[in-house]
């Protein structure tokens, strides 16, 4: 379902089940049903941590270990031939959300976008492929706000249920869900942002499923291995489908890297590392604890063109997708674009992946480079998909539907600002 009306439709039944404005304001005060699916206090956090899963509240370390797997010296990253690119598939998988927001209920819109460009050295036809996967919620705060008829028209999810699996069964129709004041964060406008963050990084691990099997493939994926916002089993259950993949490969690509410390972590207690880096320059452990990020280590480490050694890291928050999955451990290096401005990537890989194929993941690396210098910003085909799965003209459309039925109801509810 990616048609804007149809998309937008799906809230129409909900619209329709907001009680009138003279009985509302005639019953008691009422919270949520407490029957629905809620967020757990893990995945509040998750709202707090860097895009990888860092925890900068915590003054311990994030990441359980960091070891290298390969020389410490930069590596430089040649760029693709045409022979490289012949009958390759180069796809990108990126999604969004939005909210309508009223202080009695949140409407979700959430969407993922993959996008397929295939090269060829012949004179075929250039091929563009691209397909949207939606999914709604409405997030229920308060108890008096919608009449009972609105679990016909939606799909309660029950507590802890699995959201892929819930996605995978494909209806139109939006999730029902609340929040729970019980919680480490009591603002329902938390629990809204984490619903549809979670409602969009499980859309983007479904796209995986549609990755073409019958031809040599580089899925570049927006973010992390690891999504932070779903749990880890759900996060094993939404990867397993690389397993099967024979002549594909998936790169988890983001530009978000100035709240990272991988290395600062790396080279606190390293001091071979760290004399390696910095030579003769007498850094300690104290001095890197004052350092903040990464982007303050990188332009000292690597020159345009070249990455960062591939190091195995899993963050302390996502430990438990390892441990019950170490195939997945995720192999992460740095990027540093050969044009100027400057810009930089950080890449992470499955492990079993460059177990299986060393030369295979190296090209790879290549061609993610290569798109990401002619998309400048970030890979080519991920910004596309970035694109193409943008929600604001949606939004705005169910913003005016929302004013209109709560105008004809007679529900005059505050505006937040």
């Amino acid at each position: 379902m990616n048609d804007t009306t149809n998309i937008v439709s799906t809230f129409n039944g909900v619209l329709k089940s907001l009680v009138k404005g003279q009985d509302y304001v005639k019953s008691p005060p009422a919270g949520p049903p407490d029957d629905l699916g809620i967020l757990t206090d893990d995945e509040l956090e998750a709202l707090q941590q860097t895009t990888f899963g860092e925890n900068l509240r915590d003054k311990t370390h994030s990441y359980k270990s960091i070891s290298l797997i390969e020389e410490p010296s930069p590596k430089k990253v040649t760029l693709p031939n045409g022979d490289d690119l012949k009958n390759l598939n180069v796809c990108g998988i990126d999604g969004s959300n939005q909210r309508v927001e009223r202080s009695t209920f949140y409407f979700l819109l959430t969407r993922a976008a993959i996008i397929e460009f295939r090269y060829s050295k012949t004179n075929q036809k250039p091929y563009f492929y691209n397909k949207l996967i939606d999914k709604n919620a409405v997030v229920w705060v308060d108890g008096n706000v919608f009449k009972e008829d609105i679990r016909l028209q939606t799909v309660p999810l029950p507590k802890d249920a699995n959201v892929l699996n819930e996605i995978n069964k494909n209806g139109s129709l939006p999730f029902l869900v609340t929040y729970s004041p019980k919680t480490i964060d009591k603002s329902p406008s938390s629990h809204a942002l984490g619903w549809a963050v979670k409602l969009q990084q499980a859309l983007e691990m479904q796209c995986l499923k549609y990755i073409p099997l019958d031809i040599e493939t580089i899925c570049i994926k927006d973010g992390p291995l690891f999504s932070t916002s779903i749990s880890p089993q759900e996060t094993i259950d939404g990867l397993n489908t690389i397993f099967q993949w024979q002549n594909q490969v998936l790169i988890c690509s983001s530009k978000r890297v100035r709240d990272s410390r991988l290395l600062v972590e790396a080279i606190q207690g390293n001091v071979g590392l760290r004399n390696y880096w910095f030579p003769n320059q007498n850094i300690t452990d104290q001095t890197i604890q004052h350092v903040s990020t990464d982007s303050i280590l990188l332009p000292r480490i690597l020159k345009p063109g070249y990455r960062t050694p591939l190091m195995e890291a899993v963050p302390r928050s996502r430990k438990a997708v390892v441990e019950n999955e170490p195939r997945l451990m995720p192999l992460t290096c740095y990027y540093l674009s050969r044009h100027q401005p400057y810009t930089y990537i950080r890449i992470e890989i499955p492990k079993f992946m460059w177990q299986r194929d060393k030369i295979k993941i190296e090209k790879a690396i290549s061609i993610v480079a290569w798109q990401h210098e002619i998309g400048h910003k970030a890979p080519l085909v991920q910004l596309t998909a970035d694109l193409r799965c943008q929600l604001g003209y949606e939004k705005d459309i169910l913003e005016k539907q929302t004013l209109s039925y709560l105008f004809k109801n007679g529900l005059n509810f505050p505006e937040n600002y």
